[in-house]
């Protein structure tokens, strides 16, 4: 038996499992309780834990049964079911991006693409997979052990300072923490596995480079450029001989002549109709004047002559 006192917590297998296993139920076991006190209903509650605890409920029973001989029998195939999950899961958070775009959802796919990378390159080493299926040509096989491990974490982190700034409750903050240990404590788990596949030299000579793959990439987006700049080119000679063609230059030119002439035309004759405009209202103008003069002259006559005497009938 080897010796496990010097080795530390999060380097020992067995240990990060029972952490694992107790991580889970508090998360299932506060979720639940959270739901209760918000005062939902039995098939609310239900709903949540398909929802929300799906994952969880599973991945307690995947790693309760690593402590048992069934499984580590079986211990492979119950590792193509987490596969399988984590591919759902990804994809359905690529469905959440386009439900609704935001930073979170963003960090969420990136967060679990990566993830299931890690899984799918990783839990399939030792398998009838990796080798009918030619995985080790994958390019992603080059990245490192701590890359894979270090980006996870970077990006759980970054989701879960995300998290909580939208968070509004205290209930999603304890649900965002927890969450986050999950992801980082399960990628550890991930981690020793394939230190304990690299030690034992498990499928470990790999021939897949991502310098070709950058390589390819370039090359199509060249090609691509490339393709986008004859069509520009064709597009731009089509338009040319059909402007020549049609002699579009001279009748646009022709049709700024008349345009022109057209404006100058409209503005003479704003001219004209303001001048009109101003002699008719000057005009007015004149005749009220001539008018209340009139008017002033009556008024002072009647002032000189005075009031008509009284008839004598009407003295008496």
């Amino acid at each position: 038996m080897e010796e496990k006192e010097n080795v530390a917590l999060f380097d020992d297998p067995d240990k990060v499992t029972g952490l694992m296993i107790g991580l889970i139920l508090i998360i299932i076991i506060l979720s639940q309780s959270f739901a209760i006190n918000n005062n939902l209903g039995a098939i609310e509650i239900f709903r949540n834990i398909l929802n929300h605890n799906s994952i969880y409920l599973f991945m307690l029973l995947y790693f309760v049964a690593l402590k048992t001989y069934l499984g580590k029998k079986y211990f492979n195939y119950i590792n193509a079911v987490v596969i399988f999950i984590y591919f759902i899961n990804m994809i359905t958070s690529l469905l959440t991006i386009f439900h609704s775009f935001s930073l979170s959802s963003l960090l969420g796919f990136a967060l679990n693409f990566v993830l299931f990378l890690y899984l799918f390159h990783v839990f399939f080493r030792g398998t009838r997979i990796w080798k009918d299926f030619k995985l080790k040509k994958s390019p992603f096989n080059e990245l490192s052990n701590d890359w894979y491990f270090s980006v996870i974490v970077i990006i759980a982190v970054m989701s879960l300072a995300v998290n909580l700034i939208f968070t509004t409750t205290f209930d999603g903050t304890v649900l965002a923490l927890l969450d986050c240990l999950y992801v980082i404590l399960f990628t550890r788990y991930i981690f020793l596995y394939r230190n304990y596949l690299d030690s034992k030299r498990i499928d470990a000579k790999n021939e897949g480079n991502l310098d070709e793959v950058k390589t390819k990439i370039s090359d199509v987006a060249d090609g691509i450029g490339e393709a986008i700049c004859d069509i520009a080119e064709d597009v731009s000679e089509s338009v040319n001989k059909f402007i020549d063609d049609n002699n579009l230059d001279e009748k646009i030119n022709n049709l700024g002549d008349k345009m022109k002439e057209v404006g100058d035309n409209a503005a003479s004759k704003l001219d004209e109709v303001t001048d009109k405009f101003s002699e008719k209202v000057e005009e007015i103008v004149s005749t009220n004047e001539t008018k209340e003069a009139d008017k002033s002259k009556k008024k002072n006559s009647k002032k000189k002559t005075g009031p008509k005497p009284k008839d004598k009938k009407e003295e008496k």
